[in-house]
């Protein structure tokens, strides 16, 4: 067997991800992109982008300006209307001449802006270097959250949307990415390869292609151009619909 190609490869001692779980989550991301149930992805998707709604789907990328190696206030609101606080302290710390401030811009400098279908190891270091710093800077220890984990995800996010996932406990939960034993945690190394691993997946770049031109032609409707972005879009509306607490 050769080697694996280098979008394909992780860096050393980072874990790998089960097939197993990478096959579930498809199979679950697949649900969530059809239109063949009684709540079509197709209509969630086009009350989540739809502009006269109060869903974020039309502005979390779009709300300008978003300086590609700077981290300002747009980001901070644009992050925060998926339903997050970013409280005084971690805004300092974020905005501010401190110590946090310039290893999260050095690192996000360090981001390239690109797919994650064509992440090789050295981008995901990059990403995991990005995310750590923003996550320190948000997790101090006397806040509310010390962990967090899901704010930090999605200020990536903010940042480089074609490359980080918006990792949230309802999304996670319902791909099976966080383990059911009690106080087990999820793990963005795994994370990064199962959605990595989605977003190359041919059925589902044929759903969401499909479902984006359906947008513009039956709803007039404008989803994210990248294809990650509407990914989960409609994996956090179709989760949202089954009971589960919304985050955004």
């Amino acid at each position: 067997m050769s080697d694996p190609e280098l979008w394909q490869q992780i860096p050393d001692g980072w874990p790998v991800a089960d097939p197993a779980l990478i096959a579930n989550a498809t199979n679950r991301s697949l649900d969530a992109l059809s239109n063949d149930t009684d709540r079509t992805a197709i209509s969630r998707l086009a009350r989540y982008y739809d502009r006269t709604r109060n869903f974020v789907g039309a502005t979390f990328v779009e709300l300008f300006p978003n300086t590609p190696n700077d981290i300002t206030a747009v980001d901070l609101h644009a992050v925060t209307l998926m339903s997050v606080e970013i409280g005084p302290g971690a805004t300092r710390r974020l905005l501010g001449g401190n110590t946090h401030r310039p290893a999260i811009l050095e690192a996000l400098a360090g981001v390239e802006h690109k797919d994650l279908l064509v992440a090789g190891p050295a981008d995901l270091l990059a990403m995991e270097k990005l995310y750590a710093a923003v996550k320190a800077a948000l997790s101090d220890p006397s806040t509310k959250d010390p962990n967090a984990w899901v704010t930090a995800s999605k200020l990536c996010a903010r940042k480089r949307p074609d490359l980080f996932p918006v990792r949230d406990n309802l999304v996670c939960n319902y791909l099976g990415l966080i383990p059911t034993a009690k106080g087990a945690k999820g793990n963005y190394q795994i994370d990064y390869q199962v959605y990595r691993a989605l977003i190359g997946d041919r059925q589902i770049i044929e759903a969401i292609d499909a479902l984006r031109e359906q947008l513009r032609a039956e709803h007039d409707v404008r989803a994210d151009s990248g294809r990650l972005r509407v990914l989960d879009a409609a994996l956090w509306t179709w989760a949202a619909g089954k009971g589960r607490k919304r985050e955004r």
